[in-house]
């Protein structure tokens, strides 16, 4: 009896690992392998509806339907690359014109006066401390000085890695339209030929899948609202606070950056308070830190939760698996691992597949002694 028991649970382990393992090389290796095909696949299927209606409304082919959906949004995707591309272009601009002139004009006179005090307060403890200030207040600005050298030097590297790689994703950008375009066309016939491959229990299962697919995305899309709707909302008042002008605008702006998994707020919120540090308004650069700290604090405590409730996942779990799949797979892994485990778990509780034992209601409760 202990055998088959050790026997079972090993299958049962072996079964778990296995299916991990498939998951881990498929979000590693193949979806990357093929991701224009991919990416297109998911526009045709995200503009699904879209095409239905207007096929239905106006009367037209399907193709052309399909045909003018994905062009409007590919015509809307690039007016509004082109309009964000100029003003980060100018942003940047501004960015880097004004770090010589912080450097030159707040941050080494403040420095300067902070190194004559102490000067004068190493002249009046003992004379002898003077040159020894000296000498560190001259390695102190030259070290400054070798950062900014070191900062322009390695913001032109950078954006030269970004130019380098411009011809490989332009490839894969237009493999994708061209994709989404042939898939979005003949949607219905692309899904039924796939589906002809299978068996019709694997048939069941992965039309399944893709209902709980649809279903945990829009749990997932409703779940960033409400978080994108709180930080709004502590933006608003915490600026309010501060005296920002404009400050219902730019906290909207902040919210919907904050989307981003890695800049999230933070990309915005500490550079604005670094700035405001040199030019020397130590209280609204604090105000700022305070603002942002308290948006990330309260963001990692609901962010969990919120999804957790929405897709059907405890929030430990949750907060586990978008650990893992960030440390996995990146960005990518910080959505797509939850959202597989939502619909790995969907389907276990519709008894469409068997991934952990749990005690069902009728089941009785153990009772300790």
């Amino acid at each position: 009896m202990d055998i088959q028991r050790k026997q079972k649970f090993l299958i049962e382990v072996t079964y778990i690992a296995v299916l991990f393992a498939l998951i881990y090389v498929t979000f590693k290796y193949f979806i990357p392998l093929i991701f224009p095909f991919v990416l297109g696949f998911i526009i045709a299927f995200a503009f699904k509806p879209l095409i239905r209606i207007l096929t239905a409304k106006l009367k037209l082919p399907n193709k052309l339907s399909a045909l003018l959906v994905i062009a409007f949004f590919y015509l809307l995707l690039l007016a509004i690359t082109i309009f964000l591309g100029i003003e980060v272009f100018l942003y940047l601009k501004d960015f880097f014109i004004d770090i010589p002139q912080l450097y030159n004009n707040v941050l080494v006179p403040w420095l300067t006066g902070v190194l004559t005090e102490l000067e004068r307060l190493a002249s009046q403890i003992d004379p002898a401390l003077v040159n020894q200030v000296r000498l560190y207040s001259a390695q102190i600005l030259d070290s400054l000085g070798n950062l900014i050298t070191s900062i322009s030097v390695g913001s032109v590297t950078y954006i030269t890695n970004i130019a380098g790689k411009v011809p490989l994703f332009l490839v894969g950008f237009l493999l994708t339209v061209i994709s989404s375009f042939f898939i979005a066309m003949d949607y219905q016939k692309i899904v039924n030929f796939l589906l002809d491959q299978v068996s019709p229990n694997k048939r069941s299962l992965i039309i399944d899948a893709q209902l709980f697919l649809v279903s945990t995305l829009q749990k997932y899309g409703k779940s960033y609202l409400m978080i994108m709707s709180i930080t709004f909302v502590e933006l608003t008042i915490g600026l309010s606070i501060l005296g920002i002008e404009s400050a219902i605008a730019i906290a909207f702006l902040v919210a919907i950056f904050d989307i981003l998994p890695v800049a999230g707020t933070g990309g915005i919120m500490i550079p604005w308070a670094i700035f405001t540090f040199l030019e020397g308004n130590v209280r609204l650069g604090v105000g700022l830190l305070v603002v942002y700290l308290i948006i990330t604090i309260i963001r990692n405590i609901i962010e969990p939760k919120i999804i957790g409730d929405q897709v059907g996942l405890h929030p430990l779990l949750t907060l586990f698996a978008m650990y893992i799949g960030l440390q996995l797979f990146g960005v990518a892994g910080l959505f797509g691992l939850p959202i597989t485990l939502a619909i790995l778990n969907g389907l276990h509780r519709n008894n469409k597949i068997v991934l952990y034992k749990e005690r069902r209601p009728s089941e009785p409760t153990a009772q300790s002694e």
